[in-house]
C-alpha cells in the first residue's frame, strides 16, 4: 500500500505519484496495489463533479472538530500536515487490515522502477529511513565560496527525510507511530532555536529507540536536490539510471523527489549552491520530464490556499533581501564583539 498526504493544490502531483507506483507495480497475482491520498485540506472545496483515481481520506475523517480547530490554529500549513502524518499512517493501517506493509511518500515523489526493493528491505525490518546525505560534502566550492547546505544545516532539519518512509505491520511499528504521533501533535513547529523541525527532526531518535530500523543508503533511492552532488544520472532509452559518486555500479532510479520544483518556498533548500543545472543537462531533462507528467494530469483545481494551518508561513529571503539581512547580521556581530568603555 502507498500513502501520501497533500493539499488540494498538490493533487496533480499526488496523482502523478500514484500513477508511477501503479505503473511499476509487480504483483504476481495480477492485483494492483492500493494507493491512498490523505487530504490535509477541506474536501468540500473540491470542484463539483470532481472524481479522484484513488481513494481520498480527508483529514476531517481522522481528527475531531476540536482537534482540527486546535492544530490548525497552532501551525502553518506545512507544520499542520507534518503534525497529521502519523495519524494518517495509523488510520491507513487500520482501514486496510490486510496490508502488511505501507510506503509513505510525499506527493512530490515519483517512482521510476518497481518498489520490489522496498518490499524486500521490509522483509527483515519494521521501519525504513533514507538519509539526506550519505557522505561528507566539501566545505568550499571551486571558487572558494562556502558551499551550502553544510553538515550543520542537516543537524537543524534532521539527518533523515520524512518525505519517504516505509513500514512493516508489527507491534514495534505501532509503538513507533504512537511515539511519533505524540511528539508531532504538540511539537511539529519549525523552530531551530527550540530544536524543532516538523515531523522530521524526531526521526533522528528512531534508530536508537526502536528495533528493526534500517537506514537505506542506496543511490537509487530518494534521488533529490540535496543528494545530487553525490549522484550522476543519465538516460538510457526510456530508463533513468544513477551512479553513486566513487562507484562504477549503475542501476535504475527507484524513486526521486522533486520538492521545490513548483514552489521555491517548499522544503529547506531554496538557496542551495552545490548543484548548477547549467552543468547537468541530464538533470534538466529529468526535471522537464517530470513537469510533463504533472501537466498531463488534466484537472482544474482551485488555487486557494490550504484550509488548515492558520499561522503565517515565514518569508524565505532571497536576492537583495537576503543580502541585506546578512549584512545587518554582520554589523550586529561586530557591535557585539566591539569592546566599549565602561562609564562609572
Amino acid at each position: 500500500m502507498l500513502l501520501t498526504i497533500c493539499t488540494i493544490r498538490q493533487l496533480p502531483q499526488a496523482f502523478t505519484l500514484g500513477d508511477s507506483f501503479i505503473q511499476h507495480a509487480a504483483q504476481p497475482d495480477g492485483l494492483l496495489p492500493t494507493v491512498v491520498i490523505g487530504l490535509v485540506d477541506d474536501h468540500t472545496q473540491l470542484p463539483a463533479g470532481f472524481t479522484s483515481p484513488y481513494p481520498i481520506l480527508p483529514v476531517s475523517d481522522i481528527l475531531t472538530k476540536a482537534e482540527l480547530r486546535t492544530l490548525s490554529g497552532m501551525y502553518t500549513p506545512v507544520e499542520f500536515a507534518a503534525a497529521c502524518k502519523p495519524r494518517f499512517i495509523q488510520e491507513a493501517f487500520r482501514r486496510y487490515p490486510s496490508a502488511q506493509t505501507l510506503i509513505y511518500a510525499d506527493p512530490n515523489i515519483r517512482f521510476y522502477s518497481s518498489a520490489a526493493s522496498i518490499q524486500a528491505a521490509l522483509a527483515d525490518a519494521n521501519i525504513l529511513l533514507t538519509p539526506h546525505i550519505t557522505r561528507k560534502q566539501p566545505d568550499l566550492l571551486p571558487d572558494d565560496q562556502p558551499a551550502w547546505p553544510d553538515e550543520k544545516f542537516f543537524q537543524n532539519i534532521g539527518l533523515y527525510s520524512s518525505d519517504f518512509l516505509a513500514f512493516r505491520r508489527s507491534a514495534e511499528t505501532s509503538r513507533f507511530l504512537n511515539w511519533w504521533q505524540d511528539r508531532t501533535q504538540q511539537r511539529a513547529y519549525i523552530n531551530y532555536c527550540e530544536g524543532l523541525c516538523t515531523d522530521q527532526l524526531w526521526l533522528m531518535h528512531v534508530p536508537v529507540f526502536f528495533a528493526g530500523v534500517n537506514v537505506v543508503k542506496s543511490p537509487s533511492w530518494h534521488l533529490a536536490l540535496w543528494n545530487l552532488p553525490d549522484r550522476i544520472i543519465r538516460q538510457a532509452g526510456s530508463e533513468w539510471l544513477v551512479t553513486g559518486t566513487g562507484s562504477t555500479h549503475t542501476e535504475p532510479i527507484c524513486f526521486a523527489s522533486f520538492k521545490g520544483l513548483f514552489n521555491m518556498d517548499e522544503g529547506f533548500f531554496p538557496n542551495q549552491n552545490r548543484v548548477h543545472l547549467s552543468e547537468r543537462p541530464y538533470v534538466v531533462a529529468f526535471l522537464n520530464e517530470y513537469k510533463r507528467f504533472v501537466a498531463a494530469q488534466d484537472y482544474t483545481l482551485p488555487e486557494t490556499p490550504a484550509a488548515y494551518g492558520r499561522q503565517v508561513s515565514p518569508v524565505v529571503l532571497r536576492g537583495w533581501r537576503k543580502t541585506t539581512v546578512e549584512s545587518l547580521r554582520t554589523i550586529l556581530d561586530f557591535i557585539d564583539r566591539l569592546p566599549l568603555p565602561v562609564l562609572r
